[in-house]
């Protein structure tokens, strides 16, 4: 590629990034409640690491955008399958928690650490862009390896495979964790377009339904259910508008990086690079913050009758969704270079304390109220898909902004618009049970822990 075209990409290959970010879950979670999730992880990342091939030597801009698009769409198995698996492994909802934060911890840390080390690459000039995508494809390698050594976890697969060793015919098997009422075990799962035999059997902590399913269906499903539910699920309308937004304000605010401290404090551009590590130490803060909300959780499913509140997940996103508003204004009214460079850091530390525990709160709200319908991944999929759509297409804003605005009242806009998102967890908080009560779907979510 020439010159010319390298700055081009420079915006466009990010932008359709994330919009294949927002697409890919649209059928690879929905595809993994159907066929398992670990074919899905391996058969996802081979095609990360074929089209990473195409963008470390490329033949023009456009086969760059494409691409990235392509690998955007491979990538987003990250995120909407590992919330399956955890709630797959981790039956309990106390016991799902702290898994869960150090999976949010990894996705945030990862991107921070991943920003210093693609810089400092394209700034050596014996290796150059190229030498990012080498190395995605040798991690990608080595992450095919051993996901093929680990076993399934979905649980409907897991029972078939154990009744087919043990010789036992088992057709099919819609796994429900033990302890609900018989109506909630022969509970028509929408996921499935299925003649169900109403035969139940007792497979030590869990019980199955014996089904015969319609291939036909199972491929209609896996194309529409993500986006249906996108459409006609309260929860996920209002929380994936949500948290659209609250990743457009953190990819906005990630644009003014090079301003405020490449401009404005005459930092490197790989120091400025560095100052994303405040994002590591603010997530590593939600790994040690998150027992306390187990604990809160714990307790209001105890003055709740001992059943728990999906809606609890919030109690301490309650307090610390302040940050928002508190480290955007902090940040804007110091980036301004007339106050040290560690200020600005300080609150961007606020920041990523505040967004990723709410994002944690948020996913654990989302399986409480679908696990029950056997529908976790296909929710956390349709709760992506604006996320990332919303934030691709606001990712051209920030250059607007701060070509337009100085940094302090760019910083301020977005942390005028923060004070919505405060608003909005207190409504999730308050107003859940109706949400959840208006949802075909999550009415059901009544989730045992004995």
């Amino acid at each position: 590629m020439s010159d010319s075209e390298e700055k081009k990409s420079d915006l466009s290959a990010p932008s359709l990034f994330i919009l294949g970010t927002a697409f890919g879950p649209a059928f690879l979670g929905p595809l993994s409640d159907l066929g398992g999730r670990k074919w899905i992880y391996v058969v996802s990342i081979i095609f990360y690491i074929i089209f990473n091939f195409g963008c470390a030597w490329p033949l023009n801009m456009p086969m760059v955008a494409i691409f990235m698009f392509i690998i955007g769409v491979c990538g987003s198995t990250a995120l909407s399958n590992v919330a399956g698996t955890i709630g797959d492994m981790f039956c309990a909802s106390d016991e799902a928690s702290q898994p869960m934060a150090l999976f949010v911890f990894a996705a945030n840390a990862g991107p921070s650490v991943g920003g210093i080390v693609g810089e400092a690459i394209a700034e050596n000039p014996k290796l150059g862009y190229k030498w990012i995508f080498i190395i995605n494809i040798i991690i990608g390698a080595a992450y095919v390896v051993g996901m093929c050594f680990l076993p399934e976890t979905l649980p409907r697969i897991v029972i078939e495979e154990r009744t087919a060793m043990e010789g036992r015919d088992c057709p099919g098997v819609i796994w429900r964790e033990f302890g609900y009422l018989k109506e909630m075990l022969t509970f028509k799962t929408p996921s499935y377009k299925a003649i169900y035999e109403e035969k139940l059997s007792h497979e030590g902590d869990a019980a199955v339904v014996v089904e015969k399913v319609n291939t036909f269906n199972e491929i209609r499903f896996v194309a529409l259910q993500a986006l249906k539910m996108m459409v006609t699920e309260p929860i996920i309308i209002f929380m994936g508008l949500y948290n659209g937004f609250a990743y457009a304000i953190l990819f906005l605010y990630l644009d003014g990086i090079f301003d405020v401290f490449v401009f404005n404090n005459n930092l490197s551009y790989i120091a400025a690079e560095c100052t994303y590590l405040n994002f590591v130490v603010g997530v590593a803060f939600v790994l040690l913050l998150q027992p306390v909300q187990t604990w809160l959780f714990k307790r209001d499913r105890i003055r709740n009758g001992g059943i728990p509140r999906p809606e609890a997940r919030f109690l301490l996103s309650l307090v610390t969704v302040w940050g928002f508003p508190l480290g955007l204004f902090w940040f804007a009214f110091t980036s301004d270079g007339s106050v040290n460079y560690w200020s600005p850091i300080v609150a961007g530390f606020v920041l990523a304390l505040a967004d990723p525990l709410l994002w944690l709160a948020m996913l654990n709200y989302i399986i409480d109220s679908y696990s029950a319908a056997g529908l976790s991944n296909s929710a956390i999929a349709a709760f992506c898909i604006p996320s990332f759509a919303i934030a691709g297409a606001l990712s051209h804003a920030g250059v607007a902004m701060f070509e337009n605005m100085t940094t302090t009242w760019a910083m301020a806009t977005l942390g005028f618009i923060s004070i919505g998102i405060v608003a909005l967890v207190y409504i999730f908080f308050f107003f859940g049970p109706r949400l959840r009560a208006a949802s075909k779907l999550a009415k059901f979510s009544v989730i045992s822990t004995d």
